[in-house]
Parts: structure tokens; sequence; C-alpha cells
């Protein structure tokens, strides 16, 4: 059994026992998951694996050794249950002790694992089992488990789902060690359409990957990881959860839902254990920076704080700077920022900024990127500057490079498709015959930007480009200068292009978020944001649409889902029209 903490988070007085939270040096490296959860219980039964975070005062702490005895007991449940070798089991739970001891029991079983999005009861139970039934579908799945009300609403849309009580009890079941070729989880990647590519991912690769980034990073065993980012995507499962497991170190969990309903509790849970990794989307960065008021964060302490990786979306420098001066005073530095740039076909982690580095970023000439795709160097102070984050070298043992459409290598400073190589590479999408996505032995991963001197900065999505009398017009370029205007709702901002027949190229639609009623204050910062737009950028926009809050819908790492804002813009300009 678990062991179950009563604890306030958020009050500064008051001190956790940390003194069960030394990690474990693991010596040789193990070649499977599984091998190092049995190292690391053998070494150090008693010290802590996980803590886990379940409401404001409600702590789980999870030991190496009740870890391996508990996932071992729930394998062989499964086991009876009549799953089998590789049989893939849907994990549909939020971050929890039940999550946890599944996936290891499927690693233990050597099950396929694959945590999907966590429950979603209420009005839209019923559109969140059609998902994940499609899902299951796809995915071939032996099972799902899950809570008993969610096992309810996912058999009546004919999913076969049960709860890990009802599972048969047996007394002990044996299995065969796992070796580094089989799979260690299914990912399903982040992508914006209604049914994403899902990825096989084996040991071999996840461990390279990992490795790859606790090195890049110098992580070691004393190290503590805290995380509010879901496991059903690659971030907080992989670069968080496996990340700081196979390094030896804590790692504290949170669900996300706790975060969204008051972010300053992700800060007090670096405050009370000490965390000194953490991880997130720019977004979340800003969101913490302007909604926790100072009466929530008196006497938090994130000196600790050595690595705050910055990924999975757009990097701002004003996210960078805003952070740092709110929680400057208590502690926080801003060399603890990691940019980093990662993807599911690269296990997660692909490059990200070394210890020794400063938080850069490299100023250029939008107009030269939207006309020549020439990252031209320019004043910060220019009208025309645009700061673009260095998110650093790639993990060392993998290569990457530039190219144009006809896939030939671009110099420094170009603009091109990010091409990658290397041992976190998974090739091919699962139940593809020929990789889609891999060319001359190259992963092709759609996504845009160039290289100066060994590093890497990112400047968007080839399918998301806006192409508009012949300029390549990248949306997140719009979208920050956009969210400059005062009254719009900060990381609220969408664009898009919408083809139009009749002009023959594409009409610029941007969205924004707001709270305001008055239609005179609406209007005012729909010409706001046209003037700037035409200011900084030299682009005047087709459409201007204000919108409620939380309209925009985002993917589980904070992208937005543009094929939803293309519908979005269609229904409102018919309306009109």
């Amino acid at each position: 059994m678990y062991k179950a903490h009563t604890f306030p988070l958020g009050q500064a007085q008051l001190a956790f026992d940390l003194s069960n939270m030394a990690g474990v040096p693991l010596g040789s490296e193990p070649k499977t998951v599984v091998e190092v959860l049995k190292k690391r219980a053998a070494a150090a039964p008693d010290k802590t694996a996980f803590y886990v975070i379940e409401a404001r005062d409600a702590i789980t702490e999870i030991s190496n050794g009740d870890l391996l005895k508990e996932a071992s007991n729930l394998a062989g449940r499964l086991a009876a249950h009549g799953v089998r070798h590789s049989d893939i089991v849907l994990l549909a739970y939020e971050t929890s002790p039940a999550l946890l001891t599944a996936f290891f029991a499927c690693l233990i079983g050597s099950f396929t694992p694959c945590v999907v999005e966590a429950p979603s009861l209420g009005a839209h139970a019923g559109e969140w089992a059609e998902r994940l039934a499609v899902r299951a579908r796809y995915a071939g799945a032996r099972l799902i488990l899950s809570k008993q009300e969610c096992c309810d609403v996912l058999n009546a849309a004919g999913c076969e789902a049960t709860t890990i009580e009802a599972l048969p009890k047996v007394m002990e079941a044996t299995f065969s060690e796992p070796v580094e070729t089989d799979p260690v989880f299914l990912q399903f990647t982040s992508g914006t359409t209604s049914l994403p590519k899902a990825l096989l991912i084996d040991h071999k690769t996840l461990l390279n990957n990992v490795r790859g980034l606790a090195s890049a990073r110098e992580w070691h065993h004393e190290d503590v990881i805290v995380s509010w980012l879901p496991l059903y995507h690659d971030m907080g499962l992989v670069a968080l959860t496996m990340a700081g497991f196979v390094t030896g170190m804590p790692v504290v969990l949170m669900p996300s839902n706790l975060f969204t309903m008051n972010p300053a509790r992700w800060l007090w849970a670096i405050h009370t254990f000490k965390g000194t990794i953490t991880s997130a989307p720019n977004f979340a960065y800003q969101f913490v920076a302007t909604h926790a008021p100072e009466h929530r964060t008196r006497g938090m302490d994130l000196s600790t704080l050595r690595c705050a990786i910055n990924a999975a979306e757009f990097i701002q420098s004003r996210t960078i700077e805003q952070f740092t001066k709110r929680f400057g005073p208590h502690g926080f530095r801003k060399e603890a920022f990691a940019p980093a740039y990662g993807l599911a076909e690269c296990t997660v982690a692909a490059s990200i900024t070394r210890p020794s580095d400063v938080v850069s970023f490299d100023t250029i000439s939008r107009q030269r990127m939207i006309t020549q795709g020439i990252a031209a160097p320019l004043e910060a102070s220019d009208r025309d500057a645009w700061a673009v984050a260095c998110v650093g070298p790639v993990l060392d043992g993998h290569d990457v490079r530039i190219v144009d459409g006809n896939g030939n290598p671009l110099p420094d400073r170009r603009q091109g498709q990010i091409q990658m190589r290397g041992p976190s590479i998974v090739y091919g999408y699962f139940k593809e015959a020929v990789p889609s996505n891999i060319r001359d032995g190259w992963l092709d991963t759609g996504d845009l930007g160039y290289l100066h001197n060994g590093n890497l900065f990112i400047t968007g999505r080839i399918k998301d480009l806006i192409i508009r009398a012949g300029a390549n017009i990248s949306p997140y370029e719009i979208e920050q200068v956009a969210g400059e205007i005062e009254g719009v709702r900060s990381g609220a901002v969408g664009a898009i292009g919408l083809n139009d027949p009749v002009k023959g190229t594409e009409n610029l639609v941007v969205f924004f978020e707001t709270t305001q009623k008055a239609s005179d204050m609406v209007e005012a910062m729909r010409q706001a944001i046209r003037d700037r737009l035409s200011q900084k950028l030299s682009i005047a926009v087709d459409h201007v649409l204000p919108v409620p809050p939380h309209t925009l819908q985002k993917t589980t790492s904070g992208k937005l889902q543009r094929v939803k804002l293309v519908q979005l813009a269609q229904e409102k300009l018919s309306a009109v029209h």
C-alpha cells in the first residue's frame, strides 16, 4: 500500500518531510524501464519514486519497493483477465497513483500501455467516450482501464472497459523480462485533427531520448522533478515522468486541473518539495505570471529551481521577462529557463539549451523572413524586428538539417523544413507499412526553422503557413503582435488563412478572445489589431473576429487547433454573409 499524507500546499511556514526524497544512483545503464524499476527497488526499496498531489492537501507517496510490488500484482491480475504479451491497454485516468501503478504493471507484464485523455464526465461524457472508442478501435486495444463511472460511459460506447478493482484477484504471476526492442508504450501525437496518428515506442528509443535530455541539462539523481503536465502528452510522460524516473530522481506529479484552477499550486509544489526541474508550454508561464496574485505567493521560495523547460509552442520574450520579473523576488533566476524543441516523432526531446547557455532571442527582420525566407539580423528597436527564441543544439548523437521543398540542404539563416535523424527518432507511424515521415533516412518534422552557429530556431509549421500574395506568413508572428493589444487575452489569439477562390489567394482571419462586452470597446480592439499588424508587419487583415474566453481550443501541448479555427471562421463568416 502507498503512504497517504495530509499537507496543505501554499503555506510557507509549514514544511513537508523530505527525508525520504533522496534519489537512487543506478550505476550501469539498464536496458529497459522494468530493469530501472527493479534496480531502484533493490537498491533503495523505501526511498520515494513518486509523490502524487491528488488535492490541495492530499499527497500520496509511492516508494520504489511498493511500486514494484503493486505493479507486479496488477500485472498478474491483468493477465488473469486475459491480457497477453504486446496487447494494448488504454489507461484513461487523470494523474493519480492508479495511473502510475497501471502503467508500470503493463511494462512488467510486457503489455503495451497507452495513456489517453483523462475522464471528462458531465455534459460532454458521451463525446469523450466516443473519442476514446475511436482511438481504441484504431489501436486494436484489448482493454481500457478507468474509474467506474467512466467505465459505464465507455461500455455504453461499445468499448471493453473495467476498473482495477474489478479485475480477478491472483496470488502471484511470473513474466519473462522485456527486451530493449519491445514496445514500452503507444503514444498518440498531439495533432490537431480528430484522429491523431500514433507512435509505438520501444524501450531502447525511449531510454536514448530521456538519457540524452538528462545529459544535455546535467540532470542527476539528486534533482527533483515537479510537474502538472498530463501524462497522455509526451512532454508530461517522457520529458518529465520517465526522464526523472530513469535518471533515478524522485518525481512530484499533480493533475493538470489543479494547475488550471489555481496556477500558483504548481509553484507551491516546487516550493514545498524543493523542486529543481519543471517544464511547461509558454502559455503556462504567462498564465501563472498574470493569474497568481501576490497574496497567493507570499513566502514562496523558488530558488531551488535550476531548469524550467519552455517548449511545445512559440516562446515569447515577453513571457520570459514577465515571469522573471514576477517571481524574481521569490528566488527565481532567469537563467533557469531552458528553451527547447520537441516532437513525439523524436520520442519527445529534439533540442534544448545547455545549462551554460543564456536565454537568448535572435532579432530578425519580419519582412525578409516573410518574403525571402532569410533570418536577417536587425536591431531590437526596429519596428520590423521579430524575436525568435534559440532552442539550443540537438541532443548528442542526433543530426539536424534545414532543407528546401526539394530536400536540398540550406545554409545558416535560411528558413526551411527541419529534418532530423538519430537514436530517438521513431521511424514511421503505428500501422504504417512504409514510413510516411521519413525521407532518405531523415525525419520530416513538418516544422519550419533555421540554424545559426549550431543552434536551432523555430519559426512555424509548414501546414500552418498563410500564403498571401506570394508571401509566406507565419501565424505565430501575427498572434504575437496582436496579443500585445490591451484587453486581448494573453495567449488567446489565433490567425489562419482562409482560401478565397475569387481573389485567388488566402484571406487573413484573426481571432481574439476578450471578456469585454461593450461593442465600442470591442470595435476599438479590432481596429487596434488591424493597425498594429499593418504597422509592424505591413499586413492587411481581412477579418478580425472577437470571441469569448476559452473559445480557441488547444491540443494537450498548448498548440492551437487550427483545423477547428478554420471551421469556426467559415461558420462565422457564412452567418454574416
